[in-house]
């Protein structure tokens, strides 16, 4: 099984087909075909299923495939670690990031990382527990900073840093009825906005709220993204959660917390994970050592 097979694999299945992955490789389509045979044959079993209209993976192709991205970017950070220790100011950082940490600290800690590098890429996705984990296993994205209930902490399969412990509360939007009258009862009767379920035992610290309040979880949820939730919440008699330090910024104008309410959240445990097998290169160690000081600088001045 060679490298170059491997990346023959990557294409075909980001491209969608044979034809467009020998564009994009520069091959013939021949020469495609034929490398993918022989990776069959390498691996002793059909990885695709040819199509009129693509290609799909066997479930043995798509092990493969898992593994061929890891590979492909170990490769890719390999070469970056070389170049930028030579002095270049080459290469690229992926981070998935928690909308809390994107509110309060992304900014100050970006500025600070491209004073260092100004020509690395960087890419930045939003960092919902859910959605990062697969990614820096894959090892498509190199740092997250994401956000857990605390108890809730992943294993020992990645490096873990606890950064901080964020309390949290429940909000509501500016006038909200509920706003006179916080009991369990009017809370959970009411349409909630969350970024997890609720309710279906997925997310068991948010069930428990609920539950020593001696009321059932709200029948009405929305599962949705943090902007959308933001939006949501402040056009609509919905109510959510919401780290506390947050209520005041900019973007949660509209929103305040609902005092005295009878449901208490637990707080959030905002961890930095990287993969325990992959060392960061320079460029990702000092964007994670930038997001990491601003972070607690910004815990510090509150």
């Amino acid at each position: 099984m060679k490298l170059q097979q491997l990346h023959v694999l990557l294409a075909v299945v980001e491209e969608g087909g044979i034809r467009a992955a020998a564009r994009r490789l520069h091959l013939s389509q021949a020469a495609v075909t034929k490398s993918m045979q022989t990776l069959e044959e390498d691996a002793g079993q059909q990885l695709l299923v040819r199509k009129a209209r693509g290609v799909l993976l066997t479930p043995a192709g798509e092990r493969l495939l898992l593994r061929a991205r890891a590979i492909a970017r170990q490769v890719t950070l390999a070469q970056e670690e070389l170049r930028q220790a030579a002095g270049e100011d080459a290469g690229t950082v992926r981070v998935g990031v928690t909308p809390f940490l994107t509110l309060t600290a992304l900014g100050p800690a970006f500025n600070w990382f491209r004073q260092r590098y100004r020509q690395v890429e960087v890419q930045v996705s939003e960092g919902l527990m859910a959605r990062v984990l697969p990614r820096l296993r894959e090892g498509t994205i190199d740092i997250a900073a994401v956000a857990v209930d605390v108890g809730d902490l992943p294993g020992g399969e990645f490096r873990c840093e606890r950064l901080l412990q964020v309390p949290q509360c429940v909000v509501a939007r500016v006038g909200h009825p509920v706003l006179s009258d916080p009991t369990a009862q009017a809370l959970v009767a009411l349409e909630w906005v969350a970024t997890h379920p609720i309710g279906t035992g997925a997310h068991p610290q948010a069930d428990a709220m609920f539950a020593l309040a001696g009321v059932a979880p709200p029948a009405r949820v929305v599962q949705c993204d943090s902007l959308a939730a933001l939006t949501l919440l402040r056009h609509s008699d919905a109510v959510g959660m919401f780290p506390q330090p947050l209520l005041g910024h900019p973007e949660t104008i509209g929103i305040v917390a609902v005092e005295g309410a009878a449901l208490h959240p637990c707080d959030l445990e905002v961890l930095l994970l990287t993969r325990a097998d992959v060392p960061l290169t320079s460029a990702a160690e000092h964007f994670a050592h930038c997001l990491t000081q601003v972070a607690l600088d910004a815990v510090r001045g509150a």
